[in-house]
């Protein structure tokens, strides 16, 4: 019996390691580029919700859909699942728990999109994808905010500085402005703007920069979160069309980096869906002041064509809902004969493409 003890024991030790292992360990990328779901916890039902994209299948119809993945329990008590080999690139994924979402609390790597918090997972494996590393050397975030005197109310602004940025030197400074379902931080989280542009500058692609990623919604209220106000935008369209209220505030952002932080002469701005409409009507109200404007999947019209020399980079899918509308406004761009770009990609409306087209950019304007 003493025996039986002695063997039984040990190996009560081993399980309870590997499960509490198990637990630190929700999410893992497989050397065949499949992805392991872990969840430790209590529930009946458990799946996995997650924006994959497996490499079999065409990346010309990936549209940010979700596919559900069941999750089977294990010996150790914990829920496993392990999809088929997906193609490289940034996902975002949550747990479905008795039918009711859950995100992964193991995983400190968040995203907000709809109204909804998910998890990220990164999958490596091509050039692209490798931009979205966490990257070795990092600056620090700053979350803060302005006020916008026009509008009478504070709005929330995400300002990266670079690694390096204590040591006095003036850096270039990036504006990015979110599309209508986004926020403040949708391009640190979704974008992965700070993970491309460090990776790029330990390349030797793109010079450090000060990225400012301002909140531009409709009717912002310190006491909400910001990306809760998807529908407050949708039904406010026009006004955000007509009243230039965004673009204002703006002005009054972009004096106070110029005043607080060690901003260069080099200033860029760039946007994506709407977006790009609000980048654009901020630099023609500045002329002369940003280098160059990117427009990502934009949502444009004439009256956003350029007013002075700014080099103007029009990006759009193929797939994509606004890719009629980006193409005319190329068009345009040749007839008034300024320095333009206009790059052609596959898909659609969707990050995987945002991302893409951000690292291109900051390697254009690097030149």
């Amino acid at each position: 019996m003493r025996n039986k003890c002695l063997f039984i024991v040990p190996f009560l030790l081993w399980a309870l390691s590997v499960r509490a292992q198990s637990k630190y360990m929700s999410v893992t990328v497989n050397e065949d580029s499949t992805l392991t779901f872990r969840y430790c916890g209590p529930g009946k039902r458990v799946s996995v919700q997650s924006d994959l994209l497996y490499a079999d299948e065409n990346p010309d119809c990936y549209t940010d859909r979700t596919r559900r993945i069941k999750m089977k329990r294990e010996w150790d008590g914990c829920f496993y699942a392990t999809t088929r080999p997906v193609s490289p690139e940034t996902y975002t994924y949550c747990f479905r728990v008795n039918g009711k979402r859950k995100p992964d609390m193991l995983n400190n790597d968040t995203a907000w999109q709809k109204m909804h918090k998910w998890n990220v997972v990164n999958v490596g494996g091509s050039a692209q994808a490798d931009l979205y590393r966490q990257p070795d050397k990092k600056g620090r975030l700053i979350r803060t905010a302005w006020y916008s005197t026009n509008e009478k109310l504070r709005r929330r602004v995400n300002i990266y500085l670079p690694a390096g940025y204590e040591s006095g030197e003036a850096y270039p400074v990036l504006y990015l402005i979110h599309g209508i379902n986004g926020y403040e931080g949708s391009w640190s989280e979704r974008g992965r703007a700070i993970h491309i542009m460090e990776n790029l500058v330990a390349m030797g692609k793109c010079e450090p920069m000060i990225i400012v990623m301002p909140d531009v919604n409709y009717g912002v209220h310190e006491d909400r979160p910001s990306h809760h106000t998807l529908w407050n935008n949708v039904f406010n369209y026009p006004r955000l069309c007509h009243d230039h209220d965004i673009e204002l505030a703006l002005l009054e952002l972009i004096q106070m980096v110029d005043t607080m932080y060690c901003a260069s002469g080099k200033r860029y701005i760039a946007g994506l869906s709407d977006g790009a409409r609000i980048a654009a009507n901020t630099s023609n109200l500045m002329p002369g002041y940003f280098a160059a404007v990117g427009m990502f999947s934009p949502v444009v019209h004439k009256k956003q064509l350029p007013q002075d020399s700014v080099a103007v980079y029009v990006y759009t899918g193929k797939k994509d809902m606004f890719h009629a509308n980006a193409k005319r406004f190329y068009r345009r761009l040749e007839k008034i004969q300024t320095t333009h770009a206009y790059i052609e990609s596959t898909g659609g409306h969707t990050w995987r493409n945002w991302r893409i087209y951000l690292s291109d950019f900051l390697r254009r304007i690097n030149h």
